[in-house]
């Protein structure tokens, strides 16, 4: 079991090792700025602290938001790894695990699983990625890039799979974080749909 000084500490170590060994980074066309991946996870965890979540568990599961989704970590052997069941449970639940499945219909199943669980913490922690998702994209559309050309579905999927979110977060994430998430899913809407 890891100690509760650590936990944070050995999170970021953690998910920042699995995703460098993978070579991940964040999308862009070529040519752009593509930062290393652990950015990502730092500003999904900062987006919580500065929420007013200072939940060590959550803000663990939050540098470890993708490692089952993207790394090929189970949830059990995340589990061991970290020394933590709860902090695994929170990134399976935020994970999309079936591959195989379409761009759609791993949506689907992703947006069924939060609203059934409809838990508030795991809600927090999927519109902070989400939100840091919607920032990164911003960036890229700020400079003329269409959403496809940095993405597998264009503008008006990704837009439907963001409003969809939106349904679940409004009224069930902290204020300040949901503003955010508004605030960044507003201009992508606008610089979007420019683009279009």
């Amino acid at each position: 079991m890891t100690t509760p000084d650590a936990l944070i500490p050995n999170a970021m170590r953690l998910a920042e090792f699995a995703h460098r060994q993978i070579g991940h980074r964040r999308k862009a066309p070529p040519g752009e700025d593509r930062p290393a991946y652990f950015l990502h996870l730092t500003e999904v965890a900062w987006l919580l602290l500065d929420s007013g979540l200072h939940d060590d568990e959550l803000i663990a599961a939050a540098f470890l938001h993708d490692i089952i989704e993207d790394c090929g970590y189970s949830e059990a052997a995340l589990a061991e790894q970290i020394g933590h069941q709860r902090v695994a449970a929170l990134v399976a639940a935020v994970s999309e695990t079936d591959k195989q499945q379409s761009w759609e219909e791993r949506q689907q199943h992703y947006h069924e699983q939060l609203a059934a669980l409809n838990d508030p913490v795991i809600l927090a922690l999927s519109c902070a990625d989400k939100t840091s998702n919607l920032t990164d994209m911003n960036r890229l559309l700020a400079k003329g890039y269409s959403v496809d050309r940095f993405t597998k579905r264009g503008f008006a999927s990704q837009q439907a799979k963001f409003m969809a979110l939106n349904a679940l977060f409004q009224g069930r994430t902290p204020a300040r974080l949901y503003q955010r998430f508004e605030q960044a899913l507003r201009e992508f809407q606008e610089r979007g749909q420019a683009l279009s």
